[in-house]
């Protein structure tokens, strides 16, 4: 049963800082507590108790799924411990082979690992669902057959809107215990919160999650209304008048409400997603569920195309928002996320991730539901591309996924392989594997967008249930157009990489890179050539190549591409090269950076080929490539500089950094103008 607080909740974005909802506020004025209502005449509840029925899903097998210690399963009430199947709403007959429950529970069973919801009498006979005969997503019901009929059933005589203070009964599974009757009054109704098209029925009598399906019934035992969800604040559930049920015409599903689509990455901006959709009934329950889904799933899609063609001119990387980040470089710890600042400025999110040390040197880096994975030295990256089993494994030791028994919390350290795995290429090139791993016993998937690197993995990876997972997904696709990455690692892994038969982003195709530990790093990109030997620095397998991987302007057109590459010695031992690009600041961008221009062009501090010792490491800079005048700054024509860098440890004299950087610069060559 849903709360009452909301009259639906749709998904619509990111799971956490990705995800969205849409709700209406129900309205309702707070009424003196009632007398105590009249009992059901024997009869009548037996009659009742006979035409209502759980709603219920068979538990699937937890194979795959291990434990840091074993299961406290003793915290669990018996029943449910020997239960194999999971109750999820209540149902109740109306007519031959003809069965009403809430639409919101049928819908749990859309790709639900525990599969199709069926209906289970009081003797533990369990009927599969055959048809769906009525289906209405803004009234919240459905209605449906069965494919064997339990034998003997009477349909529940249906009754008209009871008086005010009448006694009203809710009939239910109510916290998944079997079937109950608990008595109260019919205390007032309320409309419809969209158009006022119906009118609610509100009633005292307790409700309970598993009542939501549940018949609501007079003192006679008549139908009246169908529970569908509950108040948090105040004692008054809330029921669909059954004659809204008897009066929907047959033959007819439909889809009618409303969702605020928001885009988490650009300030208030958003799109109503309006659901006007009429399908076809009756339809076997597979088919149901296939139609639905591709309703709603076309449906959030055809908003989010909307919403994302309303922002284009401002969204990154169009509009002048998007100048400071287009002439940024800088390495990039996990995967973040490019985001409009409350300025109108588009800039990358600047995260606080937590790391977790693996053995042999790896970690997992996590920050919301951006990772990145770096494989221990012992697990080749052939290995780990080729063993989803063990990418999650070792990904469970940072992330945390626990499951609650009772009163206890149990950690999750296996999950086992990956039962759904694709592909897709976003917009820049970028070819990210799609993997999915269940979580069978709450009915939630993980599913991972991975993206194969020197290091391990770059990830955006979100847990939701399971029959959000489409939407989330599809929300991670999107969303994947809008990250800051950088590619890191050791030259024996980045060997690794590169002799690896998978799918590199498109921007390595314009790429040579040659890696020889202890003896040279060369990096050929569009933009430059360049060449750090073991003169230059100190190189060995556990040397660090880093190339940044940035947004700029090429020839009217924004690419995502190399924008400068760092050699190190090793990652505890920062003696190394780097090489930054640098585009001419356009009119628009702040003065810090026309000055910073001038300094680079006028070859003034720090860009003087003077050493500079700061916190234990000293560097030395100079600007190589082509330079030009300040007017050539401001023409159409953006002019490129790159900023030539060579650091070392502790406090290092001019000479000897002078001429590394000397032996630098002759290793480098800029292909651009």
């Amino acid at each position: 049963m849903r709360s009452g607080k909301f009259r639906r909740v749709r998904l619509c974005g990111i799971a956490g800082a990705l995800l969205s909802t849409s709700a209406l506020l129900i309205a309702g004025a707070l009424l003196q507590s009632p007398a105590r209502a009249a009992s059901l005449s024997s009869s009548a509840e037996r009659a009742v108790r006979a035409g209502t029925f759980e709603v219920v899903q068979r538990k699937p097998p937890e194979t795959g799924v291990q434990y840091d210690r074993p299961l406290p399963l003793e915290l669990i009430p018996f029943q449910q411990r020997v239960d194999k199947y999971r109750a999820v709403g209540t149902a109740f007959a109306i007519g031959h082979n003809r069965y009403v429950t809430a639409g919101h529970v049928l819908i749990v069973g859309l790709d639900s690992q525990f599969g199709p919801p069926a209906l289970r009498d009081g003797a533990g006979n369990v009927y599969a669902i055959d048809k769906v005969l009525k289906y209405s997503d803004s009234r919240d019901f459905a209605e449906f057959s069965l494919v064997h009929e339990p034998p003997g059933v009477k349909p529940l005589p249906v009754g008209p809107v009871p008086t005010l203070n009448d006694a009203v009964f809710a009939v239910g599974n109510a916290l998944g215990e079997g079937i109950v009757v608990r008595d109260g009054l019919y205390t007032s109704e309320t409309p419809e919160e969209v158009n006022g098209d119906w009118k609610w029925l509100r009633f005292s009598a307790a409700a309970s999650p598993g009542n939501s399906g549940g018949p609501l019934v007079d003192q006679r035992g008549r139908v009246v209304g169908v529970i569908l969800r509950k108040t948090e604040a105040e004692n008054l559930n809330y029921a669909l008048p059954m004659q809204q049920v008897v009066m929907a015409p047959e033959g007819i599903g439909k889809l009618e409400g409303r969702a605020a689509i928001r885009l988490p990455i650009v300030l208030d901006a958003s799109e109503t997603s309006d659901e006007h959709d009429q399908f076809n009934l009756p339809l076997a329950l597979p088919d149901f569920f296939r139609t639905f889904r591709q309703l709603r799933d076309q449906h959030l899609q055809q908003a989010q195309a909307k919403l994302i063609a309303d922002n284009s001119a401002h969204l990154f990387p169009n509009g002048k928002g998007s100048e400071l980040l287009l002439h940024r470089e800088a390495m990039s710890p996990l995967p973040r996320f490019i985001r409009e600042n409350q300025d109108g400025i588009w800039n990358v999110i600047d995260m606080k991730p937590q790391s977790f040390q693996l053995d042999a040197n790896g970690f997992v880096r996590i920050g919301g539901p951006s990772i990145r994975l770096r494989a221990p030295d012992d697990v080749p990256l052939a290995k780990l591309d080729g063993d989803s089993k063990l990418m999650m494994d070792l990904l469970l030791k940072g992330y945390t996924v626990r499951r609650q028994v009772g009163s206890d919390s149990v950690r999750v350290t296996s999950l086992g392989a990956a039962q759904e795995q694709g592909s897709f290429t976003d917009q820049y090139g970028r070819t990210w594997l799609i993997r999915s791993w269940p979580v069978p016993y709450d009915d939630s998937v993980i599913s991972a967008l991975c993206l194969a690197t020197p290091e391990g993995y770059d990830l955006l990876l979100v847990h939701v249930s399971s029959g959000a997972r489409t939407v989330v997904l599809h929300q991670l696709e999107l969303l994947s157009n809008y990250l800051y990455l950088s590619f890191t690692g050791t030259l024996s892994r980045w060997q690794e990489y590169l002799a690896q038969p998978i799918t590199r982003p498109a921007v390595f195709n314009g790429l040579q890179i040659d890696v020889q530990p202890d003896q040279q790093v060369h990096v050929r990109s569009r933009g430059f050539d360049f060449t750090a030997t073991k003169d230059l620095v100190p190189l060995s397998r556990d040397s660090v190549l880093a190339l940044a991987m940035t947004y700029f302007r090429k020839n009217s057109k924004v690419v995502w591409d190399v924008s400068g590459v760092t050699v190190t010695q090793s990652a505890q031992q920062p003696n190394g090269v780097q090489v930054v690009r640098v585009a001419a600041p356009v009119a628009s961008m702040p003065e810090n950076t026309q000055v910073l221009w001038h300094k680079m062009q006028d070859g003034e501090y720090p860009f003087d080929a003077k050493v500079s010792t700061n916190n234990g490491k000293t560097t030395i800079q100079a600007v190589v490539g082509v330079s030009g005048s300040h007017e050539a700054a401001d023409s159409a024509a953006p002019q490129v500089e790159y900023v030539l860098t060579v650091a070392g440890e502790g406090d290092q004299a001019q000479q000897p950094m002078a001429a590394k950087l000397a032996m630098a610069q002759h290793a480098f060559q800029q292909l651009e103008h």
